[in-house]
Order: C-alpha cells, then sequence, then structure tokens
C-alpha cells in the first residue's frame, strides 16, 4: 500500500484563506491539530509565533513549547501544531503577549496586548442545549462547553472566565457593536441597525452600520457580537 505522506502538514496551495500565508512561498505548511475552532478559522501556534517574529523556524519553536513557556487562554501548550483561532491569547514566558483576529481578507493577524485579561474572553455561541437536570449549555466558537444562564441564544456572544464561567452577555441586538467574521465584509466593523428574521429558504440577516461608508446587509452567522 501507498504510504500517505506526513498528516502533520498540508500543502500550502489548499492550506485555508485563515492561515494568511503566501501560498507559492510553501510547498508544505504545518496544519494545525483538530479539536478547537472550525477548521477554516484556525491556525498552528507554531505559525504564529514564528508570525510575531517569537521564533524563526518550526525547530526554534519547538525549543519555546516544548518546555512550557507558552499558553494558550492562560493554559500550558506544549504542541507546536496546536489550534488557535479568533480572540485566543497566546503568551510567551519573558516575552509579549498576543491576540489572535482577523483582517479585511479574511485572515488571521498576530497582534501584541500589554495585559490581556484572561478572565474575560470574548466568544460567540453557536450552539446550546440542555443536559439532565435541565443544566443549560453553550458551545462557543472555539469548540468551548460550558455552563449558561437561560436568557443565552444562538449568535450571542459571551464573555468568559478562565474557570469557563459566564461573566457577561453581550446579545446579537439592534444597537449593538459587532465585527463580521466571514462572508464578503470579512473584517468590518460597526453597529448592528436592523435585524431580519429568516424564513424556511432565507436565513437571518442584519444590517450594519460601520464607522465610515455605507450600511451593508450579512447573515447571522457571519457576525460577532462585540459590545
Amino acid at each position: 500500500m501507498a504510504g500517505k505522506g506526513n498528516k502533520r502538514h498540508t500543502f500550502g496551495l489548499v492550506a485555508p484563506k485563515f492561515y494568511g500565508i503566501k501560498r507559492k512561498e510553501h510547498k508544505f505548511i504545518l496544519a494545525a491539530s483538530p479539536g478547537r475552532h472550525s477548521a477554516d478559522k484556525v491556525i498552528p501556534l507554531a505559525l504564529a509565533l514564528k508570525r510575531v517574529s517569537v521564533a524563526a523556524t518550526s525547530r526554534e519553536v519547538s525549543k519555546i513549547v516544548k518546555p512550557g513557556n507558552v499558553r494558550v487562554n492562560g493554559k500550558v501548550v506544549n504542541d507546536i501544531a496546536y489550534p488557535v483561532g479568533l480572540n485566543d491569547v497566546i503568551s510567551v514566558k519573558g516575552s509579549n503577549s498576543y491576540i489572535v483576529g482577523i483582517n479585511d481578507r479574511g485572515q488571521s493577524t498576530v497582534d501584541a496586548v500589554e495585559k490581556p485579561d484572561l478572565n474575560a474572553r470574548l466568544c460567540k455561541v453557536v450552539g446550546k442545549y440542555k443536559t439532565k437536570g435541565n443544566a443549560i449549555m453553550i458551545r462557543l466558537h472555539d469548540g468551548v462547553i460550558a455552563k449558561a444562564p437561560k436568557e443565552v441564544k444562538v449568535n450571542d456572544s459571551v464573555v468568559i472566565d478562565s474557570g469557563l464561567s459566564v461573566k457577561k452577555v453581550l446579545p446579537m441586538s439592534k444597537g449593538s457593536q459587532c465585527i463580521v467574521i466571514d462572508g464578503v465584509h470579512v473584517g468590518m466593523q460597526g453597529r448592528i441597525s436592523e435585524i431580519k428574521k429568516g424564513s424556511m429558504s432565507v436565513r437571518p440577516s442584519a444590517v450594519i452600520a460601520p464607522k465610515e461608508g455605507k450600511e451593508f446587509e450579512t447573515i447571522i452567522s457571519n457576525i460577532m457580537v462585540v459590545g
């Protein structure tokens, strides 16, 4: 039987747009380990650290990560392919902390942050269900499962602490500040001026009023409430 190759790497030409790489410069690139975030909105930890010049090569990244010098959202990480995505905070011992964002091309950004608050992480609610005892559970955009109050709805955003307790609910409603995380208007920010209910054939959408430029409309699933 023919070999299937190294599954820890992928072809640069087919890497997700979120990687933000120059595809023709990379025949192969490290693939993010599965388990967190959606496959098209994640990058491997090594790529994030190289982007901010913490290390130049995967070998150098390994020397930093393996001894436990890197934390993601306060948790020690030893895997250079550990998946990081939107709003994750990467802290490097003896160096800076960085937060993962998204730009207007749908590519990941990794920006320095001076004093990250790991007890106030913003996440989008992508699922909600009940468990035994009628406890309300929510599934967040980064794959985390947490308990939540009844009023939380899918597409709202929540602020959670390091113990995964919901500290604040940011509802998907008229007047809320948001950022577009997918679609043709990705990366744009603005205030929701109108929410349009969906139907059997049309998905719910929102009209966004940016600080500059004309209003635009996008489906609710493309939006993350940030304030």
